[in-house]
């Protein structure tokens, strides 16, 4: 029997609706479950703790280091990677200082994402540099790796290993200014220097001028004339011009010398120095009052002076007063640090002769030696 059209018609609004509502449940069934997946993903989501700090080692525990090796390996660190508890982008240092400071302000590599790092022997050399370790003698340094993966995130460190080394004195020819003059002959290839430590185009340096300073002297950037020489531009200027005239001072004397290439200035201060400290016969003294005054040796291009010394200390001033000073910061090297708060310590009492050595910039020196 044929339905109606009507009828037919009915039915499949019927349908239609059916199936309306069964695509809705379906619907709602799937946002349900989105929503119960999301929440799992909320709770599967990463959550960042402090790592595992990583492991370190080192080839060697001893090493003595020679200039002539300079280019050759001297030690190995290596590492075990640093654990998160998923793959985390985990930048390594490795820092270094003396041992006994328990690295409180310890110096700094940086190595990225890499689990080793070679050192040669000049780059080792330099890091106990950098730290005063004393040349020619045994040392003890401390390294560490710092893992780090965000600034949110505190680093961690592996545990100290200890390494001894000895180091050897590298001299770094620093950017400089020679400075031939009337008291020298005029020879600018065997002049003394000023240096610039910094390469920043600020000089200082030491030059004894005996007789013959009536012609004066100038700054050269070479040790001939085929670079820039500096002449006078009035008192305390500098000229590169071809016709500038003398640099000149008034008397004989030692001078602290300063030019600044890029200001175009020049300084000379005459300097008398002397041994002062609680090691001294007179003790500390105050400003203005006479210390014991070294005298300068042309031969040797030194400062000397015998001296009976007790137990204690000393250090070398210029012209009996405090404004230029020389210490020598610890660990002690002999090698003289400007205005330093730390002074040269006398072991033991005794008749020495002490030697100040203001030659060479950047490696002030002295010595102590007992007779």
């Amino acid at each position: 029997m044929e339905l109606p059209a009507s009828s037919i018609l009915i039915l499949q609004l019927i349908k239609f609706k059916i199936m309306k509502i069964w695509l809705n449940k379906i619907t709602i069934l799937c946002l349900f479950t989105l929503a119960l997946f999301s929440c799992d993903k909320d709770e599967d989501r990463i959550i960042i703790q402090e790592g595992i700090a990583p492991s370190l080692s080192t080839s060697k525990t001893s090493v003595v280091l020679n200039k002539d090796d300079a280019a050759n390996k001297a030690i190995t660190l290596n590492w075990t990677p640093a654990e998160y508890g998923y793959a985390a982008a985990v930048n390594y240092s490795i820092q270094y200082d003396v041992a006994g400071n328990n690295f409180a302000s310890p110096s700094e590599i940086i190595i990225a994402n890499a689990t080793e790092k070679t050192l040669t022997v000049k780059e080792l050399n330099a890091l106990a540099g950098k730290l005063k370790l004393p040349y020619e003698t045994a040392s003890d340094m401390q390294f560490r790796v710092k893992a780090d993966i965000s600034p949110e995130v505190a680093p961690v460190f592996s545990a100290p290993v200890t390494v001894s080394v000895v180091p050897y004195l590298d001299i770094i020819d620093y950017a400089s200014l020679y400075v031939p003059g009337q008291y020298q002959s005029w020879k600018p290839e065997l002049a003394p220097k000023i240096s610039s430590l910094s390469d920043n185009g600020i000089y200082e340096g030491y030059v004894y001028m005996g007789s013959g300073i009536a012609k004066g002297f100038k700054f050269t950037s070479k040790p001939g004339w085929d670079g820039t020489n500096y002449g006078a531009d009035g008192a305390t200027k500098l000229s590169t011009d071809g016709g500038a005239g003398n640099l000149k001072v008034s008397e004989p004397g030692f001078y602290l010398l300063k030019a600044n290439t890029n200001a175009l200035t020049w300084s000379a201060l005459k300097t008398q120095w002397a041994v002062t400290g609680s090691a001294t016969p007179k003790g500390w003294v105050n400003d203005n009052v006479t210390d014991h005054d070294m005298t300068y040796d042309e031969i040797r291009g030194v400062w000397t002076i015998t001296l009976s010394l007790s137990e204690g200390e000393i250090k070398f001033r210029a012209n009996d007063g405090w404004d230029l000073n020389y210490g020598d910061n610890k660990p002690a090297d002999g090698f003289l640090d400007k205005s330093s708060n730390d002074n040269i310590k006398v072991a033991e009492s005794g008749t020495y002769e002490i030697i100040l050595d203001l030659r060479l910039p950047g490696y002030y020196s002295y010595t102590l030696n007992k007779k």
